[in-house]
């Protein structure tokens, strides 16, 4: 049986035994000023679409028996005997990740004497990252990894005080350019595009709008690394449900493409070619048609999704998907109408909504919504819906693993909660 759609002004639902009423329409969020584009940035564009290395875009959380992503960095790196890498532990508070990170590498096979822990902390950064010392033992390495914490202290260290680069961060650059692979996990993959996103949830970003100062509220939005060319990239996406954050900044920043990696999975980029490894997947945000109202109403947004196997050219815009999968047909899906998410911001839940709510069932459209009482009831709807050009697909074990092409609006709503007579 289908679900109810929202009325035009108010839409009343349950849960756990309350009333709520959500009521369409608050104010637009607060834009801040976007700086200019300097010169460095222009660089640092012409530098990614140049070089001839490779990534691997880790959503955070990796574990050790994911033996596809740890075994494809080895590959990019020249294999177990060639490859000589060098660990980033800058984000972290801590040398345990770095550690922990060597061991996995050796635990693949890499030498113990071909894995070193590069000392750029964020301690002794300051003394370290314009260091010729350090920046030998850069240029000694062909694979290079960030480990997760913090990506602003990634950015704090590699950026001197005026915005240039450092000698470090011009050695990893020459890494690249070589045709080294460049990785990193959470943070260290938060720091992979030009633009880079910190310190809110969706909710957060989609009522406070972007802040270009990391001590006020809202989406953070400042300068990232840009070894990756194609769009925004954001990390730990479908676990803790960043895709409306990802929408508030490519819309804020004027950036038509955003990627957004799941954990234990990771984003392999070589050439123009994505390609989707590890346990869970990534969401591809196409903003180019994208607009919001002054009442914040996002529209024009489209929505993919793939998986493991899954590839997708980021300048043909094109998606070559794993050759097991099979389209799902019209009339055939699994399931029959689907109900609304009250957490669509929540664990998993847009992944659940494009799935089996809408590419594996008869329903033409999901909702769900997102408030948080502590802000007054405020809080968004969001709705995805097919169109004209969405597709489908079962992966081997016939459950939905890929979606292409999903419209997406988000509107803004209040609630408020009354006792259930």
């Amino acid at each position: 049986m289908g679900m109810k759609k929202f009325g035009k002004k108010v839409q009343s639902f349950l849960l756990a035994g309350v009333m709520l009423v959500a009521s369409l329409g608050f104010g637009g969020s607060v834009w801040a000023e976007e700086p200019a584009a300097s010169q460095d940035e222009a660089a640092q564009d012409a530098l990614a679409a140049k070089a001839k290395g490779s990534l691997v875009i880790i959503g955070g959380a990796q574990q050790r028996d994911n033996a596809a992503i740890h075994e494809k960095m080895i590959e990019l790196a020249g294999g177990k005997d060639k490859a000589i890498i060098g660990i980033f532990p800058t984000a972290s508070g801590s040398m345990s990740s770095s550690k922990e990170m060597k061991e996995d590498f050796e635990y693949y096979g890499v030498p113990a004497d071909h894995v070193k822990i590069i000392d750029i902390t964020k301690d002794n950064y300051q003394d370290k990252v314009n260091n010729d010392d350090i920046v030998a033992q850069i240029a000694e390495t062909n694979a290079l990894f960030f480990v997760g914490g913090d990506q602003a202290r990634i950015t704090k260290a590699f950026y001197n005080p005026d915005g240039s680069n450092t000698k470090a961060l011009d050695a990893v650059w020459d890494v690249y350019n070589k045709g080294g692979m460049i990785a990193g996990t959470s943070a260290g993959a938060a720091i992979m595009s030009k633009t880079m996103i910190a310190n809110t949830d969706s909710l957060g970003a989609l009522l406070n709008g972007v802040t270009y100062d990391d001590t006020k509220p809202g989406l953070w939005v400042t300068k990232g690394l840009g070894f990756f060319n194609g769009g925004i990239v954001d990390q730990h996406f479908s676990k803790r449900g960043r895709l409306g954050r990802l929408v508030v900044a490519l819309v804020a920043e004027k950036q038509k493409y955003g990627f957004g990696i799941d954990e234990n999975s990771a984003m392999v980029v070589t050439g123009n070619t994505i390609e989707v490894i590890g346990a869970s997947g990534l969401f591809i945000v196409d903003a180019s048609k994208a607009s919001v109202s002054k009442s914040g109403v996002y529209k024009g947004i489209d929505v993919s999704y793939i998986e493991k196997g899954d590839k997708y050219n980021y300048v043909s815009k094109r998606f070559t998907l794993a050759k097991e999968k099979v389209a799902i047909e019209p009339g055939k899906e699994y399931y029959e109408g689907n109900t609304l998410n009250t957490s669509v911001f929540g664990l998993d839940a847009a992944k659940v909504m494009l799935l089996d709510d809408l590419m594996d069932n008869t329903a033409k459209e999901s909702v769900g919504v997102a408030f948080g009482l502590e802000n007054n009831g405020a809080g968004v709807k969001v709705v995805f819906s097919k169109n004209k050009n969405t597709k489908g697909y079962y992966d081997e074990t016939e459950y939905a693993s890929s979606a292409l092409h999903v419209d997406m609006t988000i509107t803004p709503i209040e609630v408020t909660i009354k006792e259930k007579k």
